[in-house]
């Protein structure tokens, strides 16, 4: 896409919300129907985690494939709810394509379940800043479908908008913004500039590293040979920053390439039940990327969205046929962070981790991957990768 499209479509993202959707309701068409609320007690979080590690490992190894320089960040989770959004206005073939992709469950109220977990936890609070837009824009020619419009916006899969749109029936625009890490716990952290090294250990250039004593969980994945922080993030812990960090000159695309959702299961599995006193340091960074998701998901192989009028016919009249799909992101890690109270301390423990060369500090001059999570289900809501020094030599 265009320098001058990106433009047009992020100014549109500024001032969308101003817009409305007339929904008209002469269809004698539609879409899939979710019959809701769903009275089924069935707990579906441990399928729903394990599925959705295997869209978020898939789409991770597709952006870090395409990085240049290893320095990005993206949601998984924001990319997984528009196109299950998408899915729900295709016809019976493609709808098809779209849930074997997304590892979507036929069932309609499991698969309501599940748009209720990958929903509930992408939150503005007063103590984590996460500011999330999934949006559809149609053009103003275009008519939604009010089955498929009442579905995805009951569910808050996408926000749907109309404007006058040039040489296209519809864009998807998605924005992600994360900045909160340090609150007034962390008062008592300072502020370092140190050498960043690659993971030779030539040394690179420098960055600012924040660092304190708090309490985290430290361990080590052996199959993926790396070294694993756990920070609680907010009140009561709710959120998680998860950091990894590779031993020696290890090849993390090699790494990558052989990571499941086993890996994230044992990711998260490795930590011990206590937080102990950990000496963490970690570059204070703003990590930007926007990324054509449209390009990425095709090479994955979902091309009917784009290009096959089947694949939106029951999102709207004429049908959608999104000529675009841009995801923008940051990702701020700053001393300041927000001013809220400090969450409740946990109970000390013994050291974590289950190889005793772990240690008790997580100092992350080399190049280190992290993502934030919901503490509940343990979803990645952005995932990043840092490899570059704020001052390079």
């Amino acid at each position: 896409m265009c320098g001058k499209m990106q433009i047009f479509i992020f100014a549109f993202l500024a001032g969308c919300i101003g817009l409305s959707v007339s929904i008209p309701h002469n269809f004698d068409w539609h879409g899939t129907h979710i019959q809701g609320p769903c009275n089924i007690y069935k707990d579906v979080t441990h399928k729903f985690r394990s599925d959705m590690y295997d869209f978020t490992i898939k789409i991770y190894k597709a952006v870090a494939a395409r990085s240049t320089d290893f320095n990005f960040v993206f949601s998984p989770l924001s990319v997984w709810i528009i196109l299950s959004g998408m899915a729900e206005g295709a016809d019976f073939y493609n709808r098809k394509q779209l849930f074997n992709f997304l590892s979507l469950p036929y069932d309609e109220c499991t698969r309501q379940k599940y748009y209720q977990l990958a929903t509930s936890h992408i939150v503005q609070a007063h103590d984590i800043k996460i500011i999330s837009d999934r949006i559809l824009l149609l053009d103003a020619g275009v008519t939604p479908n009010p089955t498929w419009y009442n579905i995805v916006t009951r569910n808050n899969l996408l926000n749907v908008y109309t404007a006058p749109i040039r040489h296209s029936n519809s864009v998807i625009l998605d924005t992600i913004d994360y900045n909160a890490l340090w609150t007034t716990e962390f008062g008592a952290g300072r502020i370092e500039r140190s050498p960043f090294y690659d993971l030779s250990g030539n040394q690179v250039g420098y960055v600012d590293l924040m660092k304190v004593t708090t309490l985290a969980r430290l361990s080590y994945v052996k199959s993926i040979k790396a070294k694993m922080l756990e920070l609680p993030i907010g009140e009561n812990g709710r959120y998680r920053m998860l950091f990894a960090m590779f031993s020696g000159s290890f090849d993390i695309t090699a790494a990558l390439g052989s990571v499941t959702n086993n890996s994230a299961f044992e990711v998260f599995e490795s930590f011990k039940e206590d937080f102990v006193p950990v000496e963490v340091a970690l570059p204070r960074q703003v990590v930007y990327s926007e990324l054509d998701m449209r390009t990425l998901i095709e090479d994955l192989g979902v091309t009917s969205l784009w290009n096959d009028p089947a694949a939106t016919r029951h999102v709207s009249y004429p049908p959608a046929l999104p000529s675009s799909f841009i995801q923008r992101a940051t990702l701020t890690l700053d001393y300041h962070g927000l001013h809220s109270p400090p969450p409740p301390r946990p109970s000390y423990g013994t050291p974590s981790g289950p190889d005793p060369q772990v240690g008790n500090n997580f100092i992350a001059n080399r190049p280190f991957l992290y993502a934030l999570c919901d503490a509940e289900t343990y979803t990645v809501i952005m995932a990043s990768a840092f490899s570059v020094p704020t001052y390079k030599n």
